[in-house]
C-alpha cells in the first residue's frame, strides 16, 4: 500500500505492508497515497502527448475514438490533429 506523510502532497509515496500502512493510519502519521481522485501517475509527470504529426490518420482516428473526440467533420489530418489539440485544453 503506498502512504505518504500526512500533510505533505509533494512527499513521495512509502510503499508499507498492509499491517504497516493500518498502524500508520491509525496512528495518524500517514495518509493514503492511491486514490487521490486524479488519473496522474503517483509520483511523476502524466505521458507527454504524443507525436501528431508522426502519426498516421488512422492512428490518429483511434486516439480520436479513445479519447471521445468528435471528429465527424474533420476532413484532413490537420484537422483532426486540430480537434484533438482543443480537446485537450
Amino acid at each position: 500500500m503506498l502512504l505518504r506523510e500526512k500533510g505533505k502532497k509533494d512527499a513521495e509515496p512509502v510503499g508499507m505492508s498492509w499491517d504497516e500502512a493500518q498502524a500508520a493510519l491509525q496512528a495518524g502519521t500517514h495518509e493514503v497515497a492511491e486514490g487521490d481522485g486524479t488519473d496522474a501517475p503517483i509520483g511523476g509527470p502524466e505521458a507527454p502527448e504524443p507525436d501528431y504529426e508522426a502519426m498516421s490518420r488512422p492512428d490518429l482516428d483511434m486516439l480520436a475514438a479513445e479519447r471521445v473526440v468528435d471528429i465527424t467533420k474533420a476532413k484532413t489530418k490537420a484537422d483532426v490533429i486540430e480537434a484533438l489539440k482543443a480537446a485537450q485544453a
